[in-house]
């Protein structure tokens, strides 16, 4: 009998979550709040605010920060194969202790999941007529006006490391503005056409430091997260969307 449920608590470790302290590097926003749409669905998919669920509540729950985090989770399962073959009763008893822990956080969320509307995944573009589609896999602004593609350009987005992905969802512009110095860490320069679209401060802007845009450019030389166009296409799509235009990212 004691067998056959740790043969359960090992089959439940497999599909749910285990605790993994993260810094802000290591944390993957797009995976979060694709591994967890509940989360996405209740508080959207702004990075800075998954992360910051994540320290708040994720990590107490046992979500994981990143892909690798839970294929490293199954380090677990491993270990209690390896001690019920050995005969470690004390380590047997830890580690069920633990995944049991982790199995019923899953059927928490998975309770909390069902009982969730479906989340509107960024993908369904249809639900808007008028919109600016950033296509991060083909590394393409489009605006689509009635649904009829008006400008389409080539562009940047963040590199998909160190946290520094743009980040996928259904947002909106936020604020225009003609003109303003961008500051950060590592940066600090200037730009004619301001477009945010997110609460921590990522937007669609002209990028005179680059010379080409489009390709692969974005995997090893991309943004901190925003969307760089070239210059005339910047100034192009400022005059065609206003505050409170849809932008689909994905």
């Amino acid at each position: 009998m004691k067998k056959l449920i740790l043969s359960v608590i090992a089959f439940m470790f497999l599909i749910t979550v285990s605790s993994v302290r993260t810094e802000a590097s290591d944390f993957d926003a797009n995976y979060y709040a694709q591994r967890y749409p509940q989360v996405a669905n209740t508080i959207g998919w702004d990075a800075d605010a998954l992360y910051k669920h994540y320290l708040s509540t994720g990590q107490k729950d046992g979500l994981f920060p990143n892909a690798m985090a839970e294929v490293e989770g199954t380090a677990k399962l491993i270990a209690l194969q390896n001690a019920q073959a050995s005969g470690n009763q004390a380590a047997i008893d830890e580690l069920t202790k633990s995944m049991a822990a982790a199995s019923a956080a899953l059927q928490t969320q998975n309770q909390v999941q069902a009982e969730l509307p479906q989340l509107q995944l960024p993908e369904a573009t249809g639900l808007y007529g008028t919109y600016v589609d950033v296509n991060i896999a083909s590394q393409t602004v489009t605006l689509f006006v009635n649904n009829v593609p008006m400008l389409s350009t080539p562009c940047v987005t963040g590199t998909p490391k160190n946290g520094r992905s743009t980040p996928v969802g259904s947002f909106y512009i936020k604020e225009k503005i003609p003109g303003k110095k961008l500051k950060g860490a590592t940066w600090n320069v200037w730009v004619d056409r301001w477009m945010r679209f997110t609460d921590s401060r990522v937007g669609l802007h002209d990028a005179s430091w680059r010379s080409k845009f489009g390709g692969n450019i974005y995997l090893t030389n991309g943004s901190h997260g925003c969307v760089n166009l070239p210059k005339d296409a910047a100034y192009q799509l400022y005059d065609m969307v206003s505050v409170g235009t849809p932008v689909i990212v994905h």
